[in-house]
């Protein structure tokens, strides 16, 4: 029986500590990307909501001011309005988004247009290659009173011409649209490979015993992909709550604030009014809003997946 040296001893156990090492070694790069990029900014931003702090004023200038800034921009009628617009809007294309997502999922995943439409999967992709800045001044262009393609059809039907951008309804309806056309394909890509998942065996078993097409989505199809719709739901709400591009290129925020959202308001707080300190405070208002949903959408999901 060969006898094991103490060096032999030492060198086997500087392999098992590298080994136990290797794992913190690769991700110690991304960790301290995280930490410049992301965390340090945030606690910076942070500190600089408890300040006055404006732009273009000198360092003397900068002072704590404690909670000023919070209260100051909660009594902002502004800011409390698109805090309602906000979850209204996010609701209203959230829910349009899974009725739509799943209906076209539905036709593009059926045999026949497995087999010989395949082209039609790629087409619904489209709009997610396009920039939401981009996206949005495409729709301004069809939204547009005088020459606009959408006001045209209405006129031809003989409908009055519609101010997408000068009425509040109207302007509402078209941003809802704008992120609507464009988020949609997203959830029609999850519920696609949603649907891949669902053992054919069980579906089979299902038209044997004579269940209908819609007691096989409801009872069967929904159930076995509800983790798939939790994600689709949480993705799209936080997507929605953050929506900025096509307020600020399509009305700015108007017809006056009507369609302000709790991100235009704040970046026209910290970069329009230069108030950069009640800006910081208004982005960590939010910030503590979009955790606390995330928490109890989390809580509600799982409660429903253990039931």
């Amino acid at each position: 029986m060969l006898k094991i040296t103490k060096y032999q001893q030492i060198t086997r156990y500087q392999r098992r500590k590298r080994f136990e090492l290797a794992p913190y070694l690769f991700v110690l790069p991304a960790i301290l990307f995280i930490i410049l990029l992301a965390i340090i900014p945030i606690l910076y931003s942070l500190v600089i909501s408890f300040q006055s702090y404006r732009l273009g004023a000198p360092d003397s200038a900068i002072r704590f001011n404690g909670l000023d800034n919070y209260i100051k921009i909660l009594s902002n009628p502004t800011f409390i309005g698109s805090i309602g617009w906000t979850f209204t809007f996010a609701f209203i294309s959230v829910s349009v988004n899974l009725v739509l997502g799943l209906s076209v999922a539905l036709v593009l995943n059926h045999r026949v247009m497995q087999k010989g439409f395949k082209i039609f999967r790629s087409l619904f992709i489209l709009p997610l290659m396009l920039a939401p800045v981009v996206s949005a001044i495409m729709w301004k262009v069809l939204f547009a009173a005088i020459y606009g393609p959408v006001n045209y059809v209405i006129s031809v039907l003989g409908l009055p011409s519609v101010s997408w951008i000068g009425d509040e309804l109207p302007a509402k309806i078209a941003i809802l649209v704008i992120d609507i056309w464009s988020s949609t394909p997203f959830c029609v890509l999850i519920f696609l490979a949603a649907f891949q998942t669902i053992p054919t065996d069980l579906i089979e078993a299902a038209r044997i015993d004579g269940a209908s097409k819609s007691t096989i989505l409801f009872r069967i199809n929904l159930p076995i992909i509800r983790n798939f719709i939790a994600l689709i739901v949480s993705i799209r709400v936080m997507d929605a709550l953050r929506v900025f591009d096509s307020v600020i290129v399509f009305t700015n925020g108007g017809p006056g604030n009507s369609t302000e959202t709790i991100g235009t308001v704040i970046y026209k707080t910290a970069f329009r009014y230069s108030d950069i300190g009640g800006g910081s405070a208004g982005a960590f208002i939010f910030f503590v809003i979009i955790v606390a949903f995330t928490l109890i959408f989390l809580k509600l999901s799982s409660r429903n997946v253990e039931v």
